[in-house]
């Protein structure tokens, strides 16, 4: 009787798991050992609908593309909820290697069990018409569906808006996925740390936003540094060769960086089409300075046609010289401003501002002072040239014949000629 029994009870052990296997969905898996990431892939076998799972540590976001070039590609990114205990999924269409923008038309819904703890995201969504999309489509029978995968750089997103600006991602790689193994059985993925079904295309890249650093680098070393380092050394040697040559120094600082924050701008969907105050401002800014560079053309040579006054005589300075001066001192404080907007506007983090905040502080703070000083100094030196004027006109007054004041009363004087008579 038992040894009849045993086939039994063997298939009694044996069939559960089966089963259970069995019943768990379709599922390839893209695990990253380095950051602990997991993205999950089903494609039912009964519906157009693609189920996905995600699990990884909170970046600013995260995102993966099908394709292996960003032009056409449909991208999921996902990032932190504004209230950062949920996570945001967004279907966009890339154009190219810029921003992708917000597809409407691909729908995603967050099931149960997505939040953010202890630092993770843990999604479990499904997207409807994520099969095909304007410019592209999934390969359901391919064994190597070529994807991407992007992290975001190192900053605070928090967002419950499809359409959040993003900054350009600080590393991003390739990998394929097997579809066949991904279809069958519908439903979320089941979490998994190993790599099943997917395979990594060549290493990771480094990246990050290199362009929009080189944008500020340029523009801040010019306005913070060359701009008062021209002031005070001006000031000092008194040579107007000088002030030529740093000028034009500043000047192609500025239009390096004037350029880079063009290209930038074709980057970011916020910024490709020119409208922000930041963008505005910066092109008023270098037409003023452009502006700056003529009037300075005309000052030099309005000295050059100028006869030189004596050494010892006070100089005036010309209106052109007042205009130069002012327009060059309002300008300076404008790219300040502007600045720190710009800092706002690309997202930079909010101890980037503050630094550039003290900085700007720390550089005009001793200008106002230096710019107090020489005007004080005038001030005293013109209060000099007065006093001295005083004192010679009082000294050519005493070397003139003192005329005679004749009293009140007993007038004319003897021998003085007889007043006329007025005629009524």
């Amino acid at each position: 009787m038992l040894p009849s029994l045993l086939p039994i009870l063997l298939l009694a052990l044996i069939l559960p798991s089966r089963v259970s296997s069995d019943s768990n969905p379709a599922a390839s898996t893209l695990y990253l050992s380095e950051t602990g990431t997991t993205f999950s892939l089903n494609i039912p076998n009964n519906s157009s609908d693609v189920y996905i799972y995600f699990s990884s540590p909170a970046y600013s976001w995260f995102a993966v593309g099908a394709g292996d070039k960003m032009a056409g590609s449909l991208m999921l990114i996902m990032y932190p909820s504004a209230n950062n205990k949920n996570v945001t999924v967004s279907p966009r269409i890339a154009t190219g290697n810029s921003e992708p923008t917000f597809a409407p038309e691909i729908q995603i819904s967050v099931l149960p069990g997505t939040t953010i703890f202890n630092d993770s995201f843990v999604l479990n969504a499904i997207c409807h018409n994520c099969r095909s999309w304007n410019g592209g489509s999934l390969d359901l029978t391919a064994v190597s569906q070529p994807w991407m995968y992007a992290f975001g750089p190192a900053i605070d997103l928090y967002s419950d808006s499809p359409e959040a600006p993003l900054r350009r991602h600080r590393e991003y790689g390739y990998f394929t996925m097997d579809m066949n193994q991904a279809t069958g059985l519908g439903g979320v993925p089941i979490p998994s740390t190993s790599m099943n079904g997917a395979r990594l295309v060549g290493d990771v890249v480094m990246d990050g936003d290199k362009a929009s650093v080189t944008h500020g680098i340029l523009i801040v070393f010019a306005v913070l540094i060359l701009y008062p380092l021209n002031v005070i050394l001006v000031g000092f040697f008194k040579s107007m060769k000088f002030h030529v040559v740093f000028s034009i120094i500043i000047m192609c600082f500025i239009l390096a960086g004037f350029g880079v924050g063009i290209y930038v701008s074709g980057e970011y969907n916020r910024s490709k089409h020119f409208t922000s105050a930041h963008q505005i401002f910066g092109f008023i800014i270098v037409a003023i300075f452009i502006a700056l560079a003529a009037l300075g053309g005309l000052v030099s040579r309005q000295r050059r046609v100028q006869p030189t006054p004596a050494s010892d005589a006070p100089r005036k300075a010309s209106t052109l010289e007042l205009a130069h001066t002012w327009t060059g001192r309002g300008v300076w404080v404008l790219a300040i401003i502007n600045g720190g907007t710009g800092l706002k506007f690309s997202s930079s983090p909010m101890h980037t501002q503050i630094i550039y905040a003290l900085v700007t502080i720390a550089i005009a703070l001793p200008l106002v002072i230096v710019y107090s000083i020489m005007w004080r100094r005038r001030r005293v030196k013109k209060e000099e040239e007065e006093e001295d004027r005083d004192v010679v006109l009082q000294a050519y007054y005493a070397t003139q014949p003192k005329q005679e004041v004749y009293p009140a009363q007993g007038y004319p004087p003897q021998g003085y000629p007889p007043q006329q008579q007025q005629r009524w």
